[in-house]
């Protein structure tokens, strides 16, 4: 019996340990306006966030590491998203029912596009001129043309779409339903054209994989992977509530993923490898990773203040294992 015990502490301190140093603290920055934050995006080498708590998006040189630009007197700022050349970033200017259009030579804004509801997310229809928009009060999901500067159709799906996701192999945009624990395609004609339920409330986070064929859903408690073909759950894993968004590196075949202080690294394939668990005292629901430097950014806040904790990611911390199990838990303190 104490054999057994002196080996269930081993594995759980060797777990801790490896949790701990799955990444490491490079900086903890202060940024300007209240805590609230939504989504991020690399352009021209910098980090645009959006700020809807000050109804602002910061401009971040993540070489110099301090804010360089600030795009003023929006109107609660959620999704971003850039353009196929790099030229543009797309703004969901949520409570002004437009889309910003921000050049990424100068960071002025350009021109804004009405819409008939309220942006959320949005995602660029690749090889057009397209933007897909999601209108979670409106329960839609609409198009947008670029060229012509105005929305040209949209589509109920039945519930309130928050994130989408395009699949360009099979030219189809998904979005999860929330209140309808689901997942929907939608054609390139702007229709409902599969439905695909979901084991779980409040779907959230959305992306696809196009090297496996995979969709990973944020669901309240887990990360599920979903075959698109099949609609057929293939696997979960454990995640804290209220991730927001996951971010898919390709290029290392890793999921990350942040929920209030909880970011969740996992190994993706036909489903997701097991989930490291990292804590963090920056409280925050959206990260980015920049593949070229292996850094992790997580906005949030602290003690009330906004804040930017810098992270990096260290070779071989994420586990390679291909089976659903537990996450595991280290803590990374950031500097007082």
């Amino acid at each position: 019996m104490f054999k057994l015990k002196l080996i269930f502490v081993t594995v759980l301190l060797c777990a801790s340990a490896w949790a701990a140093n799955a990444v490491r603290q490079v900086a903890v920055l202060d940024l300007p306006g209240r805590p609230g934050f939504d989504e991020m995006v690399f352009a021209k080498g910098m980090l645009v966030i959006s700020h809807p708590a000050s109804n602002t998006v910061e401009i971040f040189d993540p070489f110099r590491r301090r804010v360089v630009g600030t795009v003023k007197d929006l109107s609660s700022p959620r999704g971003v998203a850039i353009s196929t050349d790099g030229a543009f970033v797309y703004i969901a200017n949520h409570d002004a029912n437009n889309i910003v259009v921000l050049e990424t030579e100068d960071w002025q804004v350009q021109r804004t596009i009405p819409v008939e509801g309220a942006p959320d997310v949005i995602v660029p229809v690749p090889h057009s001129h397209l933007l897909l928009a999601s209108l979670p009060e409106q329960q839609e999901v609409a198009a947008v043309d670029l060229g012509r500067g105005q929305q040209i159709s949209s589509v109920n799906v039945g519930g309130r779409p928050v994130n989408l996701a395009f699949d360009t192999s099979r030219n189809i945009a998904y979005a999860t339903v929330q209140d309808k624990k689901e997942i929907v395609a939608i054609s390139p004609s702007m229709q409902v054209s599969k439905r695909i339920p979901l084991s779980g409330s409040l779907p959230t986070g959305l992306v696809y994989d196009k090297s496996v064929d995979r969709l990973y859903v944020a669901v309240r408690y887990a990360v599920l992977t979903i075959d698109p073909q099949s609609g057929s759950e293939v696997g979960r894993i454990p995640a804290a509530g209220g991730v927001d968004h996951l971010w898919l590196d390709s290029k290392s075949q890793t999921l990350y993923a942040m929920a209030n202080g909880s970011m969740f690294i996992m190994k993706t394939g036909a489903r997701l490898g097991k989930a490291e668990e990292v804590s963090v005292d920056v409280k925050g629901h959206t990260l980015a990773f920049d593949e070229t430097k292996s850094f992790i950014y997580v906005p949030g806040g602290r003690e009330g203040r906004a804040k930017l904790l810098i992270l990096k990611s260290l070779p071989g911390a994420v586990p390679q294992t291909q089976n659903a199990s537990a996450p595991v838990s280290g803590v990374i303190t950031a500097a007082k």
